[in-house]
């Protein structure tokens, strides 16, 4: 083939393809076949569904069987919002640059456009368009007074745009995509963002007031990619689903609490109120010894390995100390409400100086699944103080436990209630899964932050009512579900396995995904979202 051919064949791809996924082409073939309600894309339906049109196999596969199946019970067309922007690409060179440039970002998502056409519907909106070039040009503008503004602002986060706040939608975009383990407010690239996120907020609004959904499907709820069409839909009033988080499939979010993260601020309210509240203790506990004995729960079945695997490491005296457990400094840290600091990094200088300061001895214990840019984060951290004492990894935090650690120090993390079990106090600082619990000490300011740190071996509780809470915690957050929802649980995390493993077979994730339809859950919450779009809605399909 001479190079005129394989140039042409290029581009009839990128006018005219599909992404290349075998996995996508089974899903396809067998949603057709079962998808009784598609009409042509030009009719006229009754009622509306919105869907992100991530660029993931995953959610093309989950978003179409959910369509699917709503279809069979009520007339309803799907419209496709494209929303990929400055996720296009990490960092801020001349191909990055390209790769968020509008042509390459219209032929990619055209794409997925094509491919979700028939299972979904056309396209509501893109992030990506010259269909309105004036808006554009006044939002850039307007994107530049909002960037220098911040550069004065006390806290970034709380930037708010028509009552929409994108300010921590921000900040997240900017460390991920940058990548950079520090929000600088100075960066140019902040002002790219915020304009996108501009762009964002007057393509969704317009499509949310004109198309009228009553219910949106999204992957996740963070970043502007996400989080600008979620909280533009919780406007409106559009029921929101997500679905990126294997722990609550279908999570339905609301004004007041817009984030893909479990809501646990009734947790201890509303296990109070169960009955046999022992043996329930007796059910967390039989799950947290089989997760510190090296086991994997239903909690930690997303991960690879156990955190909990026997080392052969020499355990450092820690007895006393301080234990600080880093994060991955790119993950998005405003996934949970009431954040104290913009960022981890920021976290983490402010900790140790404060220690350092009071000669608290402490030690740094890295984050055991963070990504490699994370890796280069540590050893900055490591090169700018001297002489951090360092836990390694794969010493599980039982261990620490038992060398007599004084406290452990958080962000936000779950380890918080593995360590009220073991008897160790915790400090947090972010609106955690626990907070609704008193065995970790969180800090609503950087003042009481200070002050908390500065007293680590203060607890609230005694170390019974510490782990009578570490178990309380433990059930509603993992085993107050039926027989059925932890079998769908356990599926829906290998679902995702599935999708991410390079080495499976080709059919495994139709498979995978056809076995979730079969279970009863999901045709519960097909039911659910029907009742999204009112209760006075007939389950019986209205499609003749």
């Amino acid at each position: 083939m001479n190079i005129i051919q394989k140039i042409t064949r290029a581009i009839r791809f990128l006018i005219r393809g599909k992404p290349k996924d075998a996995r996508m082409a089974i899903v396809e073939q067998s949603l057709l076949m079962d998808n009784i309600g598609v009409g042509r894309s030009d009719e006229t339906h009754q009622y509306c569904v919105a869907v992100q049109g991530i660029h993931d196999p995953l959610f093309y596969g989950l978003f179409a069987s959910l369509i699917t199946d709503l279809r069979k019970r009520i007339d309803v067309s799907g419209h496709l919002l494209l929303v990929h922007s400055i996720s296009y690409a990490i960092g801020t060179g001349w191909r990055e640059s390209i790769s968020r440039s509008l042509p390459y970002s219209w032929l990619v998502s055209s794409q997925w456009a094509r491919a979700n056409k028939r299972l979904v519907g056309p396209v509501g909106y893109r992030s990506h368009s010259i269909r309105h070039p004036i808006g554009d040009l006044i939002d850039w503008r307007h994107a530049g007074k909002l960037w220098r503004a911040l550069g004065s602002a006390k806290d970034a986060s709380v930037l708010s745009v028509d009552g929409i706040l994108i300010g921590d939608l921000v900040i997240d975009s900017y460390l991920r995509f940058r990548p950079s383990p520090e929000f600088n407010v100075n960066d140019s690239f902040v002002r790219k963002i915020i304009w996108q996120a501009l762009r964002d907020i007057r393509r969704a609004s317009l499509f949310f007031k004109v198309a009228k959904p009553k219910l949106y499907l999204s992957s996740y709820s963070t970043y502007i990619e996400h989080g600008v069409a979620v909280r533009i839909a919780l406007k409106y009033g559009v029921a929101v689903r997500v679905y990126g988080n294997p722990s609550s499939f279908g999570m339905k979010l609301s004004l007041t609490h817009f984030y893909h993260t479990i809501d646990t601020s009734e947790y201890k309210k509303d296990f109070s109120e169960l009955t046999n509240r022992n043996v329930r203790l007796d059910e967390a506990e039989k799950m947290l010894n089989l997760r510190f004995s090296g086991g994997v729960d239903t909690a930690t079945a997303y991960m690879k390995t156990s955190a909990y695997e026997i080392s052969n490491e020499t355990v450092p005296n820690v007895a006393g100390d301080v234990v600080i457990f880093l994060h991955d400094f790119y993950d998005s840290p405003h996934v949970y409400a009431d954040l104290v600091f913009p960022d981890f990094w920021s976290w983490i200088i402010f900790t140790i100086e404060v220690l350092k300061e009071a000669k608290i001895g402490f030690w740094i214990k890295p984050h055991p699944n963070q990504i490699s840019l994370s890796d280069l984060a540590y050893k900055e951290l490591i090169n700018r103080y001297a002489n951090l004492r360092i836990i390694s990894p794969r010493i599980n935090n039982k261990q620490l436990a038992e060398a007599g650690m004084k406290c452990g120090v958080t962000v936000y993390g779950t380890v918080a209630h593995e360590l009220a079990y073991m008897g160790v106090p915790s400090i947090a600082c972010a609106r955690h899964p626990h907070h609704s619990f008193d065995f970790c000490r969180t800090a609503h300011t950087k003042k009481q932050y200070r002050s908390f740190l500065l007293t680590p071996d203060v607890s609230n509780l005694s170390k019974k009512e510490m782990r009578d809470q570490s178990l309380a915690f433990v059930y509603m957050h993992n085993l107050n579900l039926s027989s059925s929802e932890q079998v769908f649980r356990t599926l829906y995390s290998n679902y995702f396995k599935v999708s991410e493993d390079q080495c499976a077979e080709i059919n495994s994730l139709h498979e995978e995904l056809a076995l979730l339809r079969r279970q009863t859950v999901w045709q519960i919450h097909v039911d659910q979202l029907v009742e999204d779009f009112g209760r006075d809605i007939s389950k019986k399909s209205c499609v003749a």
